[in-house]
């Protein structure tokens, strides 16, 4: 999709440096990529949260195993 914007030039060029991409549409890309894939993570952690952890997984399944 084509479409026209108006970029902050300085704040481009790093993120250009910062990814090692070449041209601004690459940059922009992959910091839209980058948000999205933060906010899957974030949705992730959030739905697991309840999931206890195991401190001792090898004494856990002693103990399960009596």
């Amino acid at each position: 999709m084509r479409t026209v914007i108006n970029l902050d030039d300085d704040a481009c060029v790093e993120v250009m440096e910062l990814l090692g991409v070449r041209t601004k549409t690459d940059a922009v890309n992959a910091a839209l990529r980058d948000i999205l894939r933060r906010r899957r993570l974030r949705v992730l952690l959030e739905s697991t949260a309840h999931i206890p952890v195991i401190e001792d997984p090898e004494a856990h399944y002693r103990a399960a195993n009596r």
